[in-house]
């Protein structure tokens, strides 16, 4: 027999309600995430704010954690599912459109909407204006989303190169991504392939591209144990970026690093008192 699945959030919503029928709930059962197998419900304590699973009573206040298994087509389902906003369906709706490729909760429901824009719109193949790939982007990084960061810019990146579109906010975006996702080669590689387009780009964008390019040379050099030549990448793209702005944080952020590097472990005081300890 087939069985339907209500979030435990929802159950507990409507457990709070003044028209729910606690009733129904009989000859369902509750997956309360520790037992091997779901518990039959057999009393709900409207008193308590309890479910009664045989000798298990799970409070309302665990709910959230919890499942509601119903058979299909079983009268709770509906009466549950009826104390839902439309609204609410609608971002339960996209949540399942955006897949398994988001599972994380998101930060607000604003968030999930720009999100789900964002997803619709590569899945059809369309290139966003400028003005909305700047918000999308940081919904997505409010989200920690960055490996879907980077697939939505490489699919901006291509749809702009094949009509001939400007795309120097693209190529800033797809490095960042990358480099945020753990992959600092690809980030250099948007960025080289960006200075060799020779592509039109305002100077606050050629200092945060280089800027990204030279946190990752040494994201690069950190991960290989120690390449010279990294290191020199990383000052030239360093370089690049602070002859246009020498106040930019994120710019004194990589040079600090390079400091850092260049002083060495040797530097550090603990190692002058007899080594760590």
């Amino acid at each position: 027999m087939s069985e339907t699945e209500i979030d435990g959030r929802l159950l507990q919503r409507w457990l709070r309600t003044d028209g729910a029928e606690p009733g129904l709930l009989i000859g369902c059962a509750l997956d309360d995430g520790e037992c091997d197998e779901p518990l039959a419900i057999t009393q709900v304590d409207l008193e308590r704010q309890a479910i009664v699973c045989g000798r298990v009573r799970i409070p309302f206040a665990r709910l959230v954690d919890c499942l509601l298994v119903a058979p299909a087509e079983h009268p709770a389902v509906a009466a549950i599912r009826a104390c839902v906003s439309p609204q609410e369906k609608l971002h339960q709706q996209m949540k399942t459109e955006l897949g398994e490729e988001y599972p994380r909760p998101f930060a607000s429901v604003e968030d999930l909407e720009t999100v789900h824009a964002a997803e619709m719109a590569r899945r059809t193949g369309k290139l966003p204006e400028r003005a909305l790939r700047g918000p999308w982007v940081r919904a997505l990084k409010r989200n920690e989303l960055y490996r879907q960061g980077a697939q939505l810019a490489q699919s901006w990146r291509e749809l702009a190169n094949g009509i001939g579109a400007p795309w120097s906010d693209i190529a800033l975006h797809l490095a960042w991504f990358q480099r945020a996702a753990g992959h600092p080669n690809r980030a250099i590689e948007t960025a080289r392939d960006f200075w060799a387009s020779k592509a039109v780009a305002s100077q606050t964008e050629i200092a945060m591209l280089a800027t990204v390019e030279a946190a990752s040379w040494i994201d690069r050099f950190e991960r290989k144990g120690g390449a010279p030549p990294d290191l020199i990448e990383a000052r030239r793209a360093a370089a690049k970026a602070y002859a246009i702005n020498t106040t930019d944080p994120e710019i004194k952020a990589v040079y600090q690093r390079l400091q850092a590097i260049a002083d060495g472990p040797d530097d550090d005081p603990r190692n002058a008192r007899g080594g760590r300890r």
